[in-house]
């Protein structure tokens, strides 16, 4: 059965005008260029390098962050099988990606103060894992911002390599010498559709993770590296630069939504927004911390109200069937977070008055 149709939804993506893009649309048509490398993705690799402050060879577009991931993986991995250490408080396609790109997913549990790996802790735990560790993967919580330098030198002390999955992490991101994969999924405060795009300062690594994404070929149709079909259309890269042209509207728009629900909520006790969500960087999600364990009800009585909520990563990787059988240590503030945590709605154009409804409906719910 397909969810009922909800008063107020969880997200309500918006692209670019058609008008924003027809353009671009037009240039296609001209050019009869639509995919491998075209001028447009081309452009659309230049200017997101522009966007991050690095230089042109230093980001790379992928079909999507999936596929990024595992690429980064498979040409940043010391060992071509082992553990691929991570969080179990992520999206599914952490750990998939790691599997994709031949390693085991081994679940580390977060810090409660930013839901995230650390790279002081994940140091510390290092001798206790039987196994060959391949590379670490820690994740930018909904978008939140993650010291990359921190990250670069565990790298740098460690000899294990790093691929930084910062989905959501459009606004927040930074060049780093260890892969950082960007989401420009239509979910994403910065969609293009499908696509994803890899930041890093390290040229050598990114052009490896650039002839990946093009079945191993580097400088000529001879496959030098295991590789794939994971480019980046023209098609996509059209959209990519209207929503471009756009970003500083769509930043301001986003705060604006965040702000409201800073407001509204700054008096509600027993709730606390999660460290990724401020009215300083803009947010794909907004995910609220209840003081209690009752996720599960305030999301009952959400729906109940006709306002879509959600689990964003359900109970956490290591409860999801096909995950059960991984190494992981106990995970005590992963388990804390996945029966506190809730995602509410969050998209531009949401109002004031509908923030009001999703906070009544949450306190209803809390007293009980």
């Amino acid at each position: 059965m397909s969810e009922p149709a909800f008063n107020i939804p969880l997200m309500r993506p918006q692209l670019p005008e058609v008008s924003a893009i027809l353009p671009y649309l037009e240039e296609i048509d001209q050019n009869r260029w639509y995919s491998n490398f075209g001028p447009l993705e081309r452009r659309f690799e230049r200017k997101l390098a522009d966007h991050f402050e690095l230089g042109d060879r230093q980001v790379v577009c992928v079909s999507n962050c999936t596929q990024g991931l595992d690429i980064s993986l498979r040409n940043a991995a010391r060992f071509p099988v082992g553990y691929c250490l991570m969080p179990s408080f992520t999206f599914v396609a952490t750990p998939h990606a790691a599997i994709s790109a031949g390693l085991e997913p081994y679940f580390l549990d977060v810090e409660l103060d930013t839901w995230a790996l650390s790279p002081v802790s994940v140091r510390d735990k290092l001798s206790a894992i039987e196994g060959p560790i391949a590379a670490v993967m820690p994740v930018a919580p909904f978008g939140a911002s993650i010291d990359v330098s921190a990250w670069d030198a565990f790298a740098k002390e460690t000899g294990i390599p790093v691929v930084i999955d910062a989905a959501a992490g459009f606004d927040s991101a930074a060049g780093s010498a260890n892969p950082l994969v960007l989401s420009l999924h239509a979910t994403k405060v910065m969609g293009i559709g499908e696509g994803g795009a890899v930041l890093c300062t390290d040229e050598a690594m990114a052009e490896n993770i650039r002839a990946g994404r093009n079945f191993g070929f580097l400088e000529n149709r001879s496959a030098k590296l295991a590789g794939t079909n994971a480019k980046l259309s023209e098609y996509g890269a059209a959209v990519g630069l209207a929503a471009l042209d756009r970003w500083k509207e769509t930043r301001l728009s986003t705060h604006a939504v965040a702000q409201c629900y800073l407001d509204i909520f700054s008096e509600c006790m027993g709730i606390t927004f999660g460290p990724c969500f401020s009215a300083e960087i803009a947010n794909s999600t907004c995910n609220v911390l209840l003081e209690t364990p009752v996720a599960d009800r305030v999301i009952y009585q959400l729906k109940s109200d006709g306002i879509e909520a959600r689990k964003w990563w359900n109970n956490g990787c290591h409860k999801e069937p096909v995950f059960k059988k991984c190494a992981r240590e106990p995970l005590p503030m992963t388990e804390f977070l996945t029966e506190r945590v809730v995602g509410l709605p969050f998209f531009r154009g949401l109002s004031s008055g509908e923030v009001f409804n999703i906070r009544d409906s949450i306190e209803y719910a809390i007293k009980g």
